[in-house]
């Protein structure tokens, strides 16, 4: 889910409308506490030859296919 669009400024001003927001917010709390945790899908890089090998091949792989 994208957050950066949460820190814009919005204002509710029908009761009904506000109850509806707030309620959403308390089942995705709710739901999110039975949920199993996620397992990254992949390792921490932190080896600067580790990391300089990644970027290569990523950008390999981008020029492959045109995008770079």
């Amino acid at each position: 889910m994208a957050t950066s669009s949460i820190t814009h400024n919005f204002f509710i001003t029908d009761p009904a409308t506000v109850e509806r927001f707030v309620k959403a917010f308390e089942v995705s709390e709710e739901e999110a506490k039975h949920r199993p945790p996620v397992k990254p899908a992949g390792k921490v890089l932190t080896d600067p030859e580790e990391i300089s090998e990644a970027i290569l091949r990523i950008k390999a792989h981008l020029k492959a296919e045109g995008k770079i």
